[in-house]
């Protein structure tokens, strides 16, 4: 089982980013796109679903663009999750349709459950501000790398 974000949730993640680390000003989808590579149409329908929420506000026309409506340290990243994916409670079994020997509960509730509300309370103490700022950290060097990364570092070979 993969647990990483969904594409609209890393688009999402991405272009706020950029927005929080532009100082307030408004930005066009254009320039977030290219700045943080994401399709511009895609940007469009991640954008709209946190102008819904209340996330992020847009102006058209010449000085128009997006900019958020709050300050990144108000703004937490499960509200972006689940401003693009909807609630992370889904209410449903672990274990969806399988063979249960009880009516009520299934023997994995109370593991995934504790596992569920571990991620919502993580991802509900950090803000957006951290995220930009650790962005703002590694593009500058500045930002230690931790040994858990998934991603190659250059000293990997």
């Amino acid at each position: 089982m993969k647990l990483v974000p969904t594409r609209r949730t890393d688009y999402a993640i991405r272009g706020l980013v950029y927005l929080a680390n532009n100082n307030g000003s408004r930005s066009t989808a254009g320039n977030v796109a290219e700045a943080m590579i994401i399709p511009q149409g895609f940007l469009h329908q991640v954008f709209q679903a946190l102008q819904r929420a209340g996330l992020v506000t847009s102006r058209p026309g010449r000085g128009g663009g997006y900019a958020l409506t709050r300050d990144p340290d108000d703004v937490t990243i499960l509200e972006i999750v689940e401003a693009v994916e909807g609630s992370l409670e889904t209410g449903e079994c672990a274990l969806r349709d399988g063979p249960c020997r009880w009516d009520n509960v299934c023997a994995l509730h109370w593991v995934w459950s504790a596992a569920r509300s571990a991620l919502v309370n993580e991802l509900a103490s950090a803000t957006l501000a951290q995220v930009a700022r650790d962005d703002r950290e590694l593009e500058a060097g500045s930002k230690e790398i931790p040994r858990d990364t998934h991603r190659r570092r250059p000293t990997d070979g």
